[in-house]
């Protein structure tokens, strides 16, 4: 098997052709940094294995892309490499071919997107473009696959021809640029030898700048030779861009898009028609089929023992059956996110961010790692090495479970479905909105106390808007859909079963009805006093929010699964407490993996133990105030 390197520019189609060759699901994304890791796939019945690399603009390790993706060339030396070129931005990507063409190592290129660039009235000659690079170029598309057979012939041809580098730029030219500064040292060898070694001293002189523009002005002769524009028209990314990157209304179309995907996902009635919106619709057709799953199956089991049968229906089908139900309402919001970055957007709005977030100290870079938080702690918190500067990689790690992860998702829509249920939507806008807020706090504090410095330039590229992949979209939501229903059927079982057995069995190890005599009581009580200011933490119901709280660093769905086991919200909340408990919920501490993913990135005890007080110390702060104003609201109205 040979390994073949896939390498090329941000948003030139790479991962996307990756995906479409080897049937993978890695990440198809629109902006740098989005390959984190590199993925592995088997393609042309085993003849190669693909290797997604990062997106980069050059092998000049500068960034955390460069120096990955240079590092796997130079040290692993793939058998092949397949750069894929935006056919549409041909001369920033030969820049990258020179580079590659300079390696001992077999080079193909695939012209990617050749009908998006004849639309806008380009055209390319690929057997010219083959003739001056001396390498295969063939046009294919990495959406539906096309020119993927003569792809391989080309591969299979090249690695049997082999190859040696040989670089495009004119030693000539550059030296003549040099030859009038060491005219004073035209004496002999020997003065030459001095006038190399004066000019490598002169800062004035920049080597790296002279080779740099010996590749473009190679890359702008080879797009003279081989491009015809024949028509130039304002495109419709172009025509969109003006009002999605307005300096005004750019970043309040973005919060608009939002308000309005957690309104079709939340909302009871949906834009006032009194219909139940698209997610709280599937949400109940799910509860309903976990509800007669239940019955159906108990049916089978007319004799099991009264124990048996309360807990297989309160301990199972009450814990982790709830939390299934809200699987489809999750995915409803996941499908509108991946929808809103397959399309383009998303890219759009980290250029928008970039210069509010260079205020907070980290850079637009960090749009990506904050982004995937909203799905889960544990990638994001490792996707954060791609950002260039310690200080904004430590402030982007400490923020990110602010950004409530989708393992959160099933206790808003079980409290705001039951508490809420006219104003879902905007009562998770709401939630969401005040986490990012409070992000932006201690971001800012953190910058001004503990982190100076200013944040490096981030640099990026506008994809076009295309209607999203639904092959992409399927496979996200399906990865997203087996994440979850695997943490079900492991994590949140085994908590829904360690809830009901601790709530029903007292200190003597007694089988008992009433929770309130069980082990788990006994640790919940010692808990209220922290809660009891908070406003879920007093009563006779409150020593079971305070145990519900404690299975959430296991798990965030568990608490789900410990509120349905211990009786329901109903009687534990009222409508301030339940936001307070929100509140704390999305602020604390996030689960066990998450804080192992930020100890294994940082590796410091004392920086973990930081983390661990500031989050746990805003949650009880912000909640605190919450419960407050809201205890004070509900009394004037």
């Amino acid at each position: 098997m040979k390994k073949l390197g896939l390498i090329g520019n941000p948003n030139s189609g790479k991962s996307a052709l990756f995906n479409t060759l080897t049937g993978s699901d890695a990440r198809v994304g629109n902006w740098p940094g989005v390959t984190v890791e590199r993925k592995e796939g088997i393609w042309e019945k085993g003849a190669f294995l693909c290797i997604d690399l990062p997106g980069v603009y050059s092998l000049s390790p500068y960034t955390p892309e460069e120096r990955a993706t240079a590092g796997f060339i130079l040290d692993e030396k793939p058998d092949i490499l397949l750069q894929v070129i935006d056919t549409t931005a041909l001369e920033r990507s030969l820049f990258l071919t020179t580079q590659l063409l300079e390696l001992d190592i077999p080079l193909v290129i695939g012209l990617n997107m050749v009908d998006v660039a004849k639309k806008q009235g380009i055209f390319v000659d690929a057997t010219r473009l083959s003739e001056i690079l001396e390498i295969p170029v063939v046009e294919i598309s990495s959406i539906t696959g096309e020119g993927s057979g003569n792809l391989a012939k080309s591969l299979h041809k090249t690695l049997e021809k082999g190859r040696r580098g040989e670089t495009v730029i004119s030693q000539d030219k550059i030296w003549a640029r040099i030859q009038p500064l060491m005219q004073p040292f035209f004496q002999g060898t020997q003065g030459l030898f001095c006038g190399m070694r004066w000019l490598e001293q002169q800062e004035k002189f920049d080597w790296e700048g002279e080779i740099a523009a010996a590749r473009y002005e190679f890359s702008v002769f080879c797009c003279q030779e081989v491009v015809l524009q024949r028509f130039k028209k304002e495109t419709p990314t172009e025509k969109l861009d003006k009002l999605f990157l307005h300096p005004l209304l750019g970043i309040p179309i973005f919060f608009i898009c939002m308000a309005l995907i957690f309104h079709m996902t939340f909302s009871l009635s949906f834009l006032g028609t009194g219909i139940p919106s698209p997610g709280v619709f599937f949400r109940d057709g799910a509860e309903y089929g976990v509800k007669l799953l239940g019955d159906v199956t108990m049916s089978f089991f007319p004799q099991m023992p009264y124990w048996g049968r309360i807990f297989f229906m309160d301990g199972i089908f009450g814990g982790m059956g709830k939390a299934i139900s809200y699987l489809p309402q999750i995915l409803c919001l996941f499908f509108w996110l991946v929808f809103l970055e397959d399309s383009g957007y998303m890219a759009r709005v980290a250029f928008l961010l970039d210069r509010p977030m260079r205020k907070l100290g980290i850079s637009g870079r960090a749009f990506l790692p904050l982004l995937t938080g909203f799905g889960c702690s544990v990638p994001a918190m490792m996707s954060v090495r791609t950002l260039e500067r310690e200080s904004s990689r430590k402030i982007t790690r400490l923020i990110i479970p602010f950004f409530s992860c989708g393992a959160k998702l099933p206790l808003y829509a079980l409290l705001v479905g039951l508490l809420f249920p006219e104003n879902g939507g905007l009562i998770m806008f709401c939630l969401y909105c005040s986490g990012i807020f409070i992000a932006v706090f201690w971001a800012i504090f953190l910058r001004k106390r503990c982190f100076s410095g200013q944040e490096a330039s981030f640099i990026m590229e506008m994809p076009p808007y295309h209607l999203p992949r639904w092959n992409n979209i399927m496979r996200t939501l399906g990865r997203r859909g087996k994440e979850y229903l695997s943490k079900a059927a492991t994590v949140i079982l085994g908590a829904s079963v360690i809830i009901w057995l601790v709530s029903h069995i007292t200190l003597d190890f007694q089988m008992t009805n009433d929770s309130s005599l069980s082990i788990l009581a006994w640790i919940g009580q010692g808990l209220t006093p922290f809660f009891i200011p908070l406003g879920f933490g007093s009563g006779a119901c409150g020593w079971k929010a305070s145990a519900a709280i404690l299975t959430g660093l296991a798990a965030k769905e568990a608490v789900v699964s410990a509120i349905t086991v211990l009786g329901g919200p109903e009687e534990m909340f009222t409508r301030a407490s339940a936001i307070s408990f929100m509140v704390f919920h999305l602020l604390s501490i996030p689960c066990v993996a998450a804080v192992s993913a930020f100890w294994c990135e940082e590796k410091k005890g004392k920086t973990l133990f930081f983390a661990l007080c500031l989050w746990l110390s805003t949650a009880w702060i912000v909640s605190f105030l919450v419960y407050q104003i809201g205890r004070l609201i509900e009394i004037a109205f």
